[in-house]
Parts: structure tokens; C-alpha cells; sequence
């Protein structure tokens, strides 16, 4: 197999790409590396029809844990995203993808690590790709954590340069002992209550130069989370959720209102609306986030 180096990236909602590129030749590239995301392509058999099978390996680092004990919701979509809109563009070429929708369903939020995973194409065609992606808790015996859906619209990429080497290996990055927690990486603003900011830094933009989806992501899950706990206290965490890219986020800040829309008995269900403050408050993303209750809830 040879080796991609660099960051070999994920996508990024309504608008992103992964290029086997040198490392720091593409803004974007960061996020995945955040997250320590292995990657490398399974081709079919010789002569047998269909995409290649994109598989991943994530250690979940201790600073990346969320309050269910496992990674956070937003950093396991922003992982599902990488590596399933990876295996969706490389069913595409030579045209290239966007991420226009996630879904995932958590089985267990207390996954040790490292998460293994194994991106399927259910269908591409000139327009569109579809993936599943399995999750499974390689430090639990390979035990069930998600299942998640990513569909993508493919577009011609331009002057966007994609090399490859196939099939393609991208390297887990090596631990950083000084990275920070989830929400001061994606520059979410501290807060509680109904609406979160995030700044929209450099770093969070994927190669096309727009908010990466794994950081649109990540602000759904920590806006649900606050505005849960902000109306029914105990400790929370965000699940489930559906996600859908609306238009690309270009200027910022980005803001994440939420609304509680009803209760289930696997957790609270909250509608997030995401807006581009800086495109005028043009909405940006759509999400139903599942929060569940990890203990008590406290009288509010």
C-alpha cells in the first residue's frame, strides 16, 4: 500500500474536500487531525465491480471525552464525517463531494477506544453518494457504538487538486499533550442557555475555504447539550442526531438557536438552527439533536 502523507481531510457541510496533499498544503486538514483519524482504502476484488470500502481507526483521547465518558457527539460525527465523505468522494472522481447530510444513532456513549470504523457505499452516480459507516469500540472487544449515514452531493472540484495515491493510506497523527478540549479546539464560546457562538477561525475550514461539517457538528452538539441542561439541569450529553447542511458558512461568527421541542424516553429532542451571523444571519444548517439524562434531573 503506499502512504498518503498529510491531511488527507475530511469534508465539511455543504462544502468540503480531502486531498492526499502534503501535510499543511490545505486549510481543514486540522480537524481530522484533531482526532487522530487512521485511515486507509480496502479496493474490491480483482476484477469485482463497485467502490472501495474506506476504513478508520481513532484513539479517543482523554481530553476529548464528553460527560458520557466516550468521545463527545460532535466529535464522533466530525470522525464519521472525515472518513465517509473520504470513501464518497473517492467513489466519485474525478469529481469531488460536499457533505449535504449526516445521521447517526448511538448505541453506547461510555466507548473506551480506540473506535473502529468502516465507511460503505451504498450508491454514487454523477450527482450524489451515499455511505454507510459502522463504529465499534475497538477497546470493548469491537462491541457495537454507531451507525451513521452520509449522503453527499458530488460537484465538478475546479481547480481543487486531487492526487492520489492508491490505494490510499492516511497515518494516525501522533498524540499532542498540549491539545486542547472539544469546544475551546472548534472555538465554541463559553455560555449556557439556548444560543451558542462559534468563531469561525481558519483552522476550521475545510479546502474550499468554508466552515468544515465536522464543526458544524460539533457546535449542534454542545448548543443541544446547554440548552437542555439550561432548562432541566442534570448532567447531559447529546446522542442522536440528524443533520443537515443547508448553504456553506463563510464568514461567521456562526450561531446555533435552540429549541426543545418535545421528550422521548431515550431523551430530550432539540431543533438547531445554524446561522452564518456574518452572511447577513443566513441559516446554514438544520439538526434534531437527541439529549440524554446521565443522572437525576435537578429542579429548575
Amino acid at each position: 500500500m503506499v502512504t498518503v502523507t498529510g491531511g488527507a481531510g475530511g469534508t465539511g457541510g455543504a462544502g468540503g474536500a480531502g486531498t492526499g496533499l502534503p501535510a499543511g498544503a490545505l486549510p481543514g486538514r486540522h480537524v481530522s487531525e484533531y482526532f487522530r483519524l487512521e485511515r486507509w482504502e480496502v479496493p474490491p476484488p480483482e476484477g469485482a465491480p463497485g467502490p472501495s470500502v474506506l476504513r478508520g481507526r481513532a484513539p479517543v483521547d482523554d481530553h476529548q471525552r464528553g460527560p458520557g465518558g466516550g468521545l463527545t457527539l460532535g466529535g464522533l460525527l466530525s470522525v464519521v464525517d472525515s472518513l465517509g465523505g473520504f470513501a464518497c468522494g473517492l467513489a466519485v472522481l474525478p469529481r469531488w463531494i460536499v457533505s449535504s447530510s449526516l445521521a447517526v444513532r448511538l448505541a453506547r456513549l461510555d466507548h473506551r477506544g480506540p473506535l473502529e470504523l468502516e465507511a460503505t457505499v451504498l450508491r454514487s452516480g454523477r450527482a450524489s453518494a451515499v455511505c454507510e459507516v459502522a463504529v465499534r469500540d475497538g477497546g470493548a472487544g469491537g462491541c457495537d457504538v454507531a451507525s451513521a449515514l452520509v449522503t453527499c452531493a458530488a460537484l465538478d472540484p475546479g481547480d481543487l487538486p486531487l492526487r492520489f495515491a492508491r490505494p490510499v493510506v492516511v497515518p494516525m497523527p501522533p498524540a499532542d499533550p498540549s491539545a486542547p478540549g472539544p469546544e475551546e479546539f472548534f472555538h465554541i464560546d463559553p455560555g449556557t442557555g439556548p444560543v451558542t457562538r462559534m468563531q469561525m477561525e481558519d483552522r476550521l475550514r475545510n479546502p474550499w475555504g468554508i466552515l468544515h461539517g465536522g464543526a458544524v457538528a460539533a457546535l449542534a452538539d454542545v448548543a443541544a447539550a446547554r440548552a437542555v441542561a439550561g432548562v432541566e439541569g442534570g448532567a447531559v450529553a447529546s446522542a442522536d442526531t440528524v443533520l443537515r447542511y443547508l448553504a456553506p458558512a463563510r464568514v461567521g461568527p456562526v450561531e446555533a438557536r435552540c429549541r426543545i421541542v418535545g421528550a422521548r424516553p431515550e431523551g430530550t429532542v432539540v431543533r438547531v438552527a445554524v446561522h452564518d451571523l456574518g452572511a447577513g444571519g443566513r441559516p446554514v444548517a438544520l439538526a434534531s439533536v437527541s439529549v440524554r439524562h446521565l443522572g437525576p434531573r435537578s429542579a429548575r
